[in-house]
């Protein structure tokens, strides 16, 4: 929607853009797909900062742009977005619904909403992965993220960031302090493994 309104999103842009030269501030890309929409995007904020300039108002450096992961085209293209974007966040709640072809709020299929689906944590690795090579940061958002039952899990995959309520902060903190990295691995594997089971025995 953004690209095929450039009027609104450069007036988003610029807006954000005035905002950078006062703190820092980041961009972070929704419902992203493939390479050429970020360098889409990337093209329309180098334009609206060469336009603010030339009208004599201040910006600082382009703010740093990031993708959403929440279609799973998006994580099997990872390595190439990768290479185009400065940090990923993985929205699990539209990633799981995407993956899974199913809607929470009706209910003949809410059933089937499975954060422990092995597609679902395959694809969060695959962008996990591809973030570490590429060495941008990562992080993790949705319902997943702030629910300590799947922490572990998710350290273990190789995310490094955690998104979540200030109320759930607190509980998340205390819960990965007592947690060892190595476990967090194992547990990691260790889902994978019984995922694939109950997924083949289906």
């Amino acid at each position: 929607f953004s690209l095929r309104q450039p009027k609104l999103f450069e007036s988003q842009v610029a807006a954000i853009l005035r905002a950078a030269h006062h703190g820092p501030v980041r961009m972070l890309l929704p419902m992203i797909s493939t390479v050429g929409e970020v360098q889409q995007v990337r093209t329309v904020v180098a334009r609206v900062q060469r336009r603010l300039k030339r009208r004599g108002v201040e910006t600082s450096n382009l703010p740093p742009i990031g993708i959403m992961i929440e279609v799973p085209g998006a994580a099997l293209a990872a390595d190439a977005l990768a290479g185009v974007s400065d940090f990923f966040a993985v929205g699990t709640n539209d990633l799981i619904m995407y993956t899974l072809a199913i809607d929470r709020a009706d209910e003949q299929v809410a059933h089937l909403y499975d954060p422990l689906h092995p597609a679902v944590l395959r694809l969060i690795q695959f962008s996990a992965q591809a973030a570490l090579r590429a060495r941008i940061p990562i992080s993790v958002c949705g319902e997943m993220a702030g629910d300590p039952m799947f922490a572990p899990l998710l350290i273990g995959l190789g995310i490094n960031t955690l998104s979540m309520s200030p109320s759930r902060i607190l509980k998340m903190k205390q819960f990965v302090n007592l947690m060892r990295m190595s476990d967090a691995v194992n547990l990691s594997k260790q889902v994978f493994n019984e995922s694939n089971y109950k997924s083949t025995k289906a």
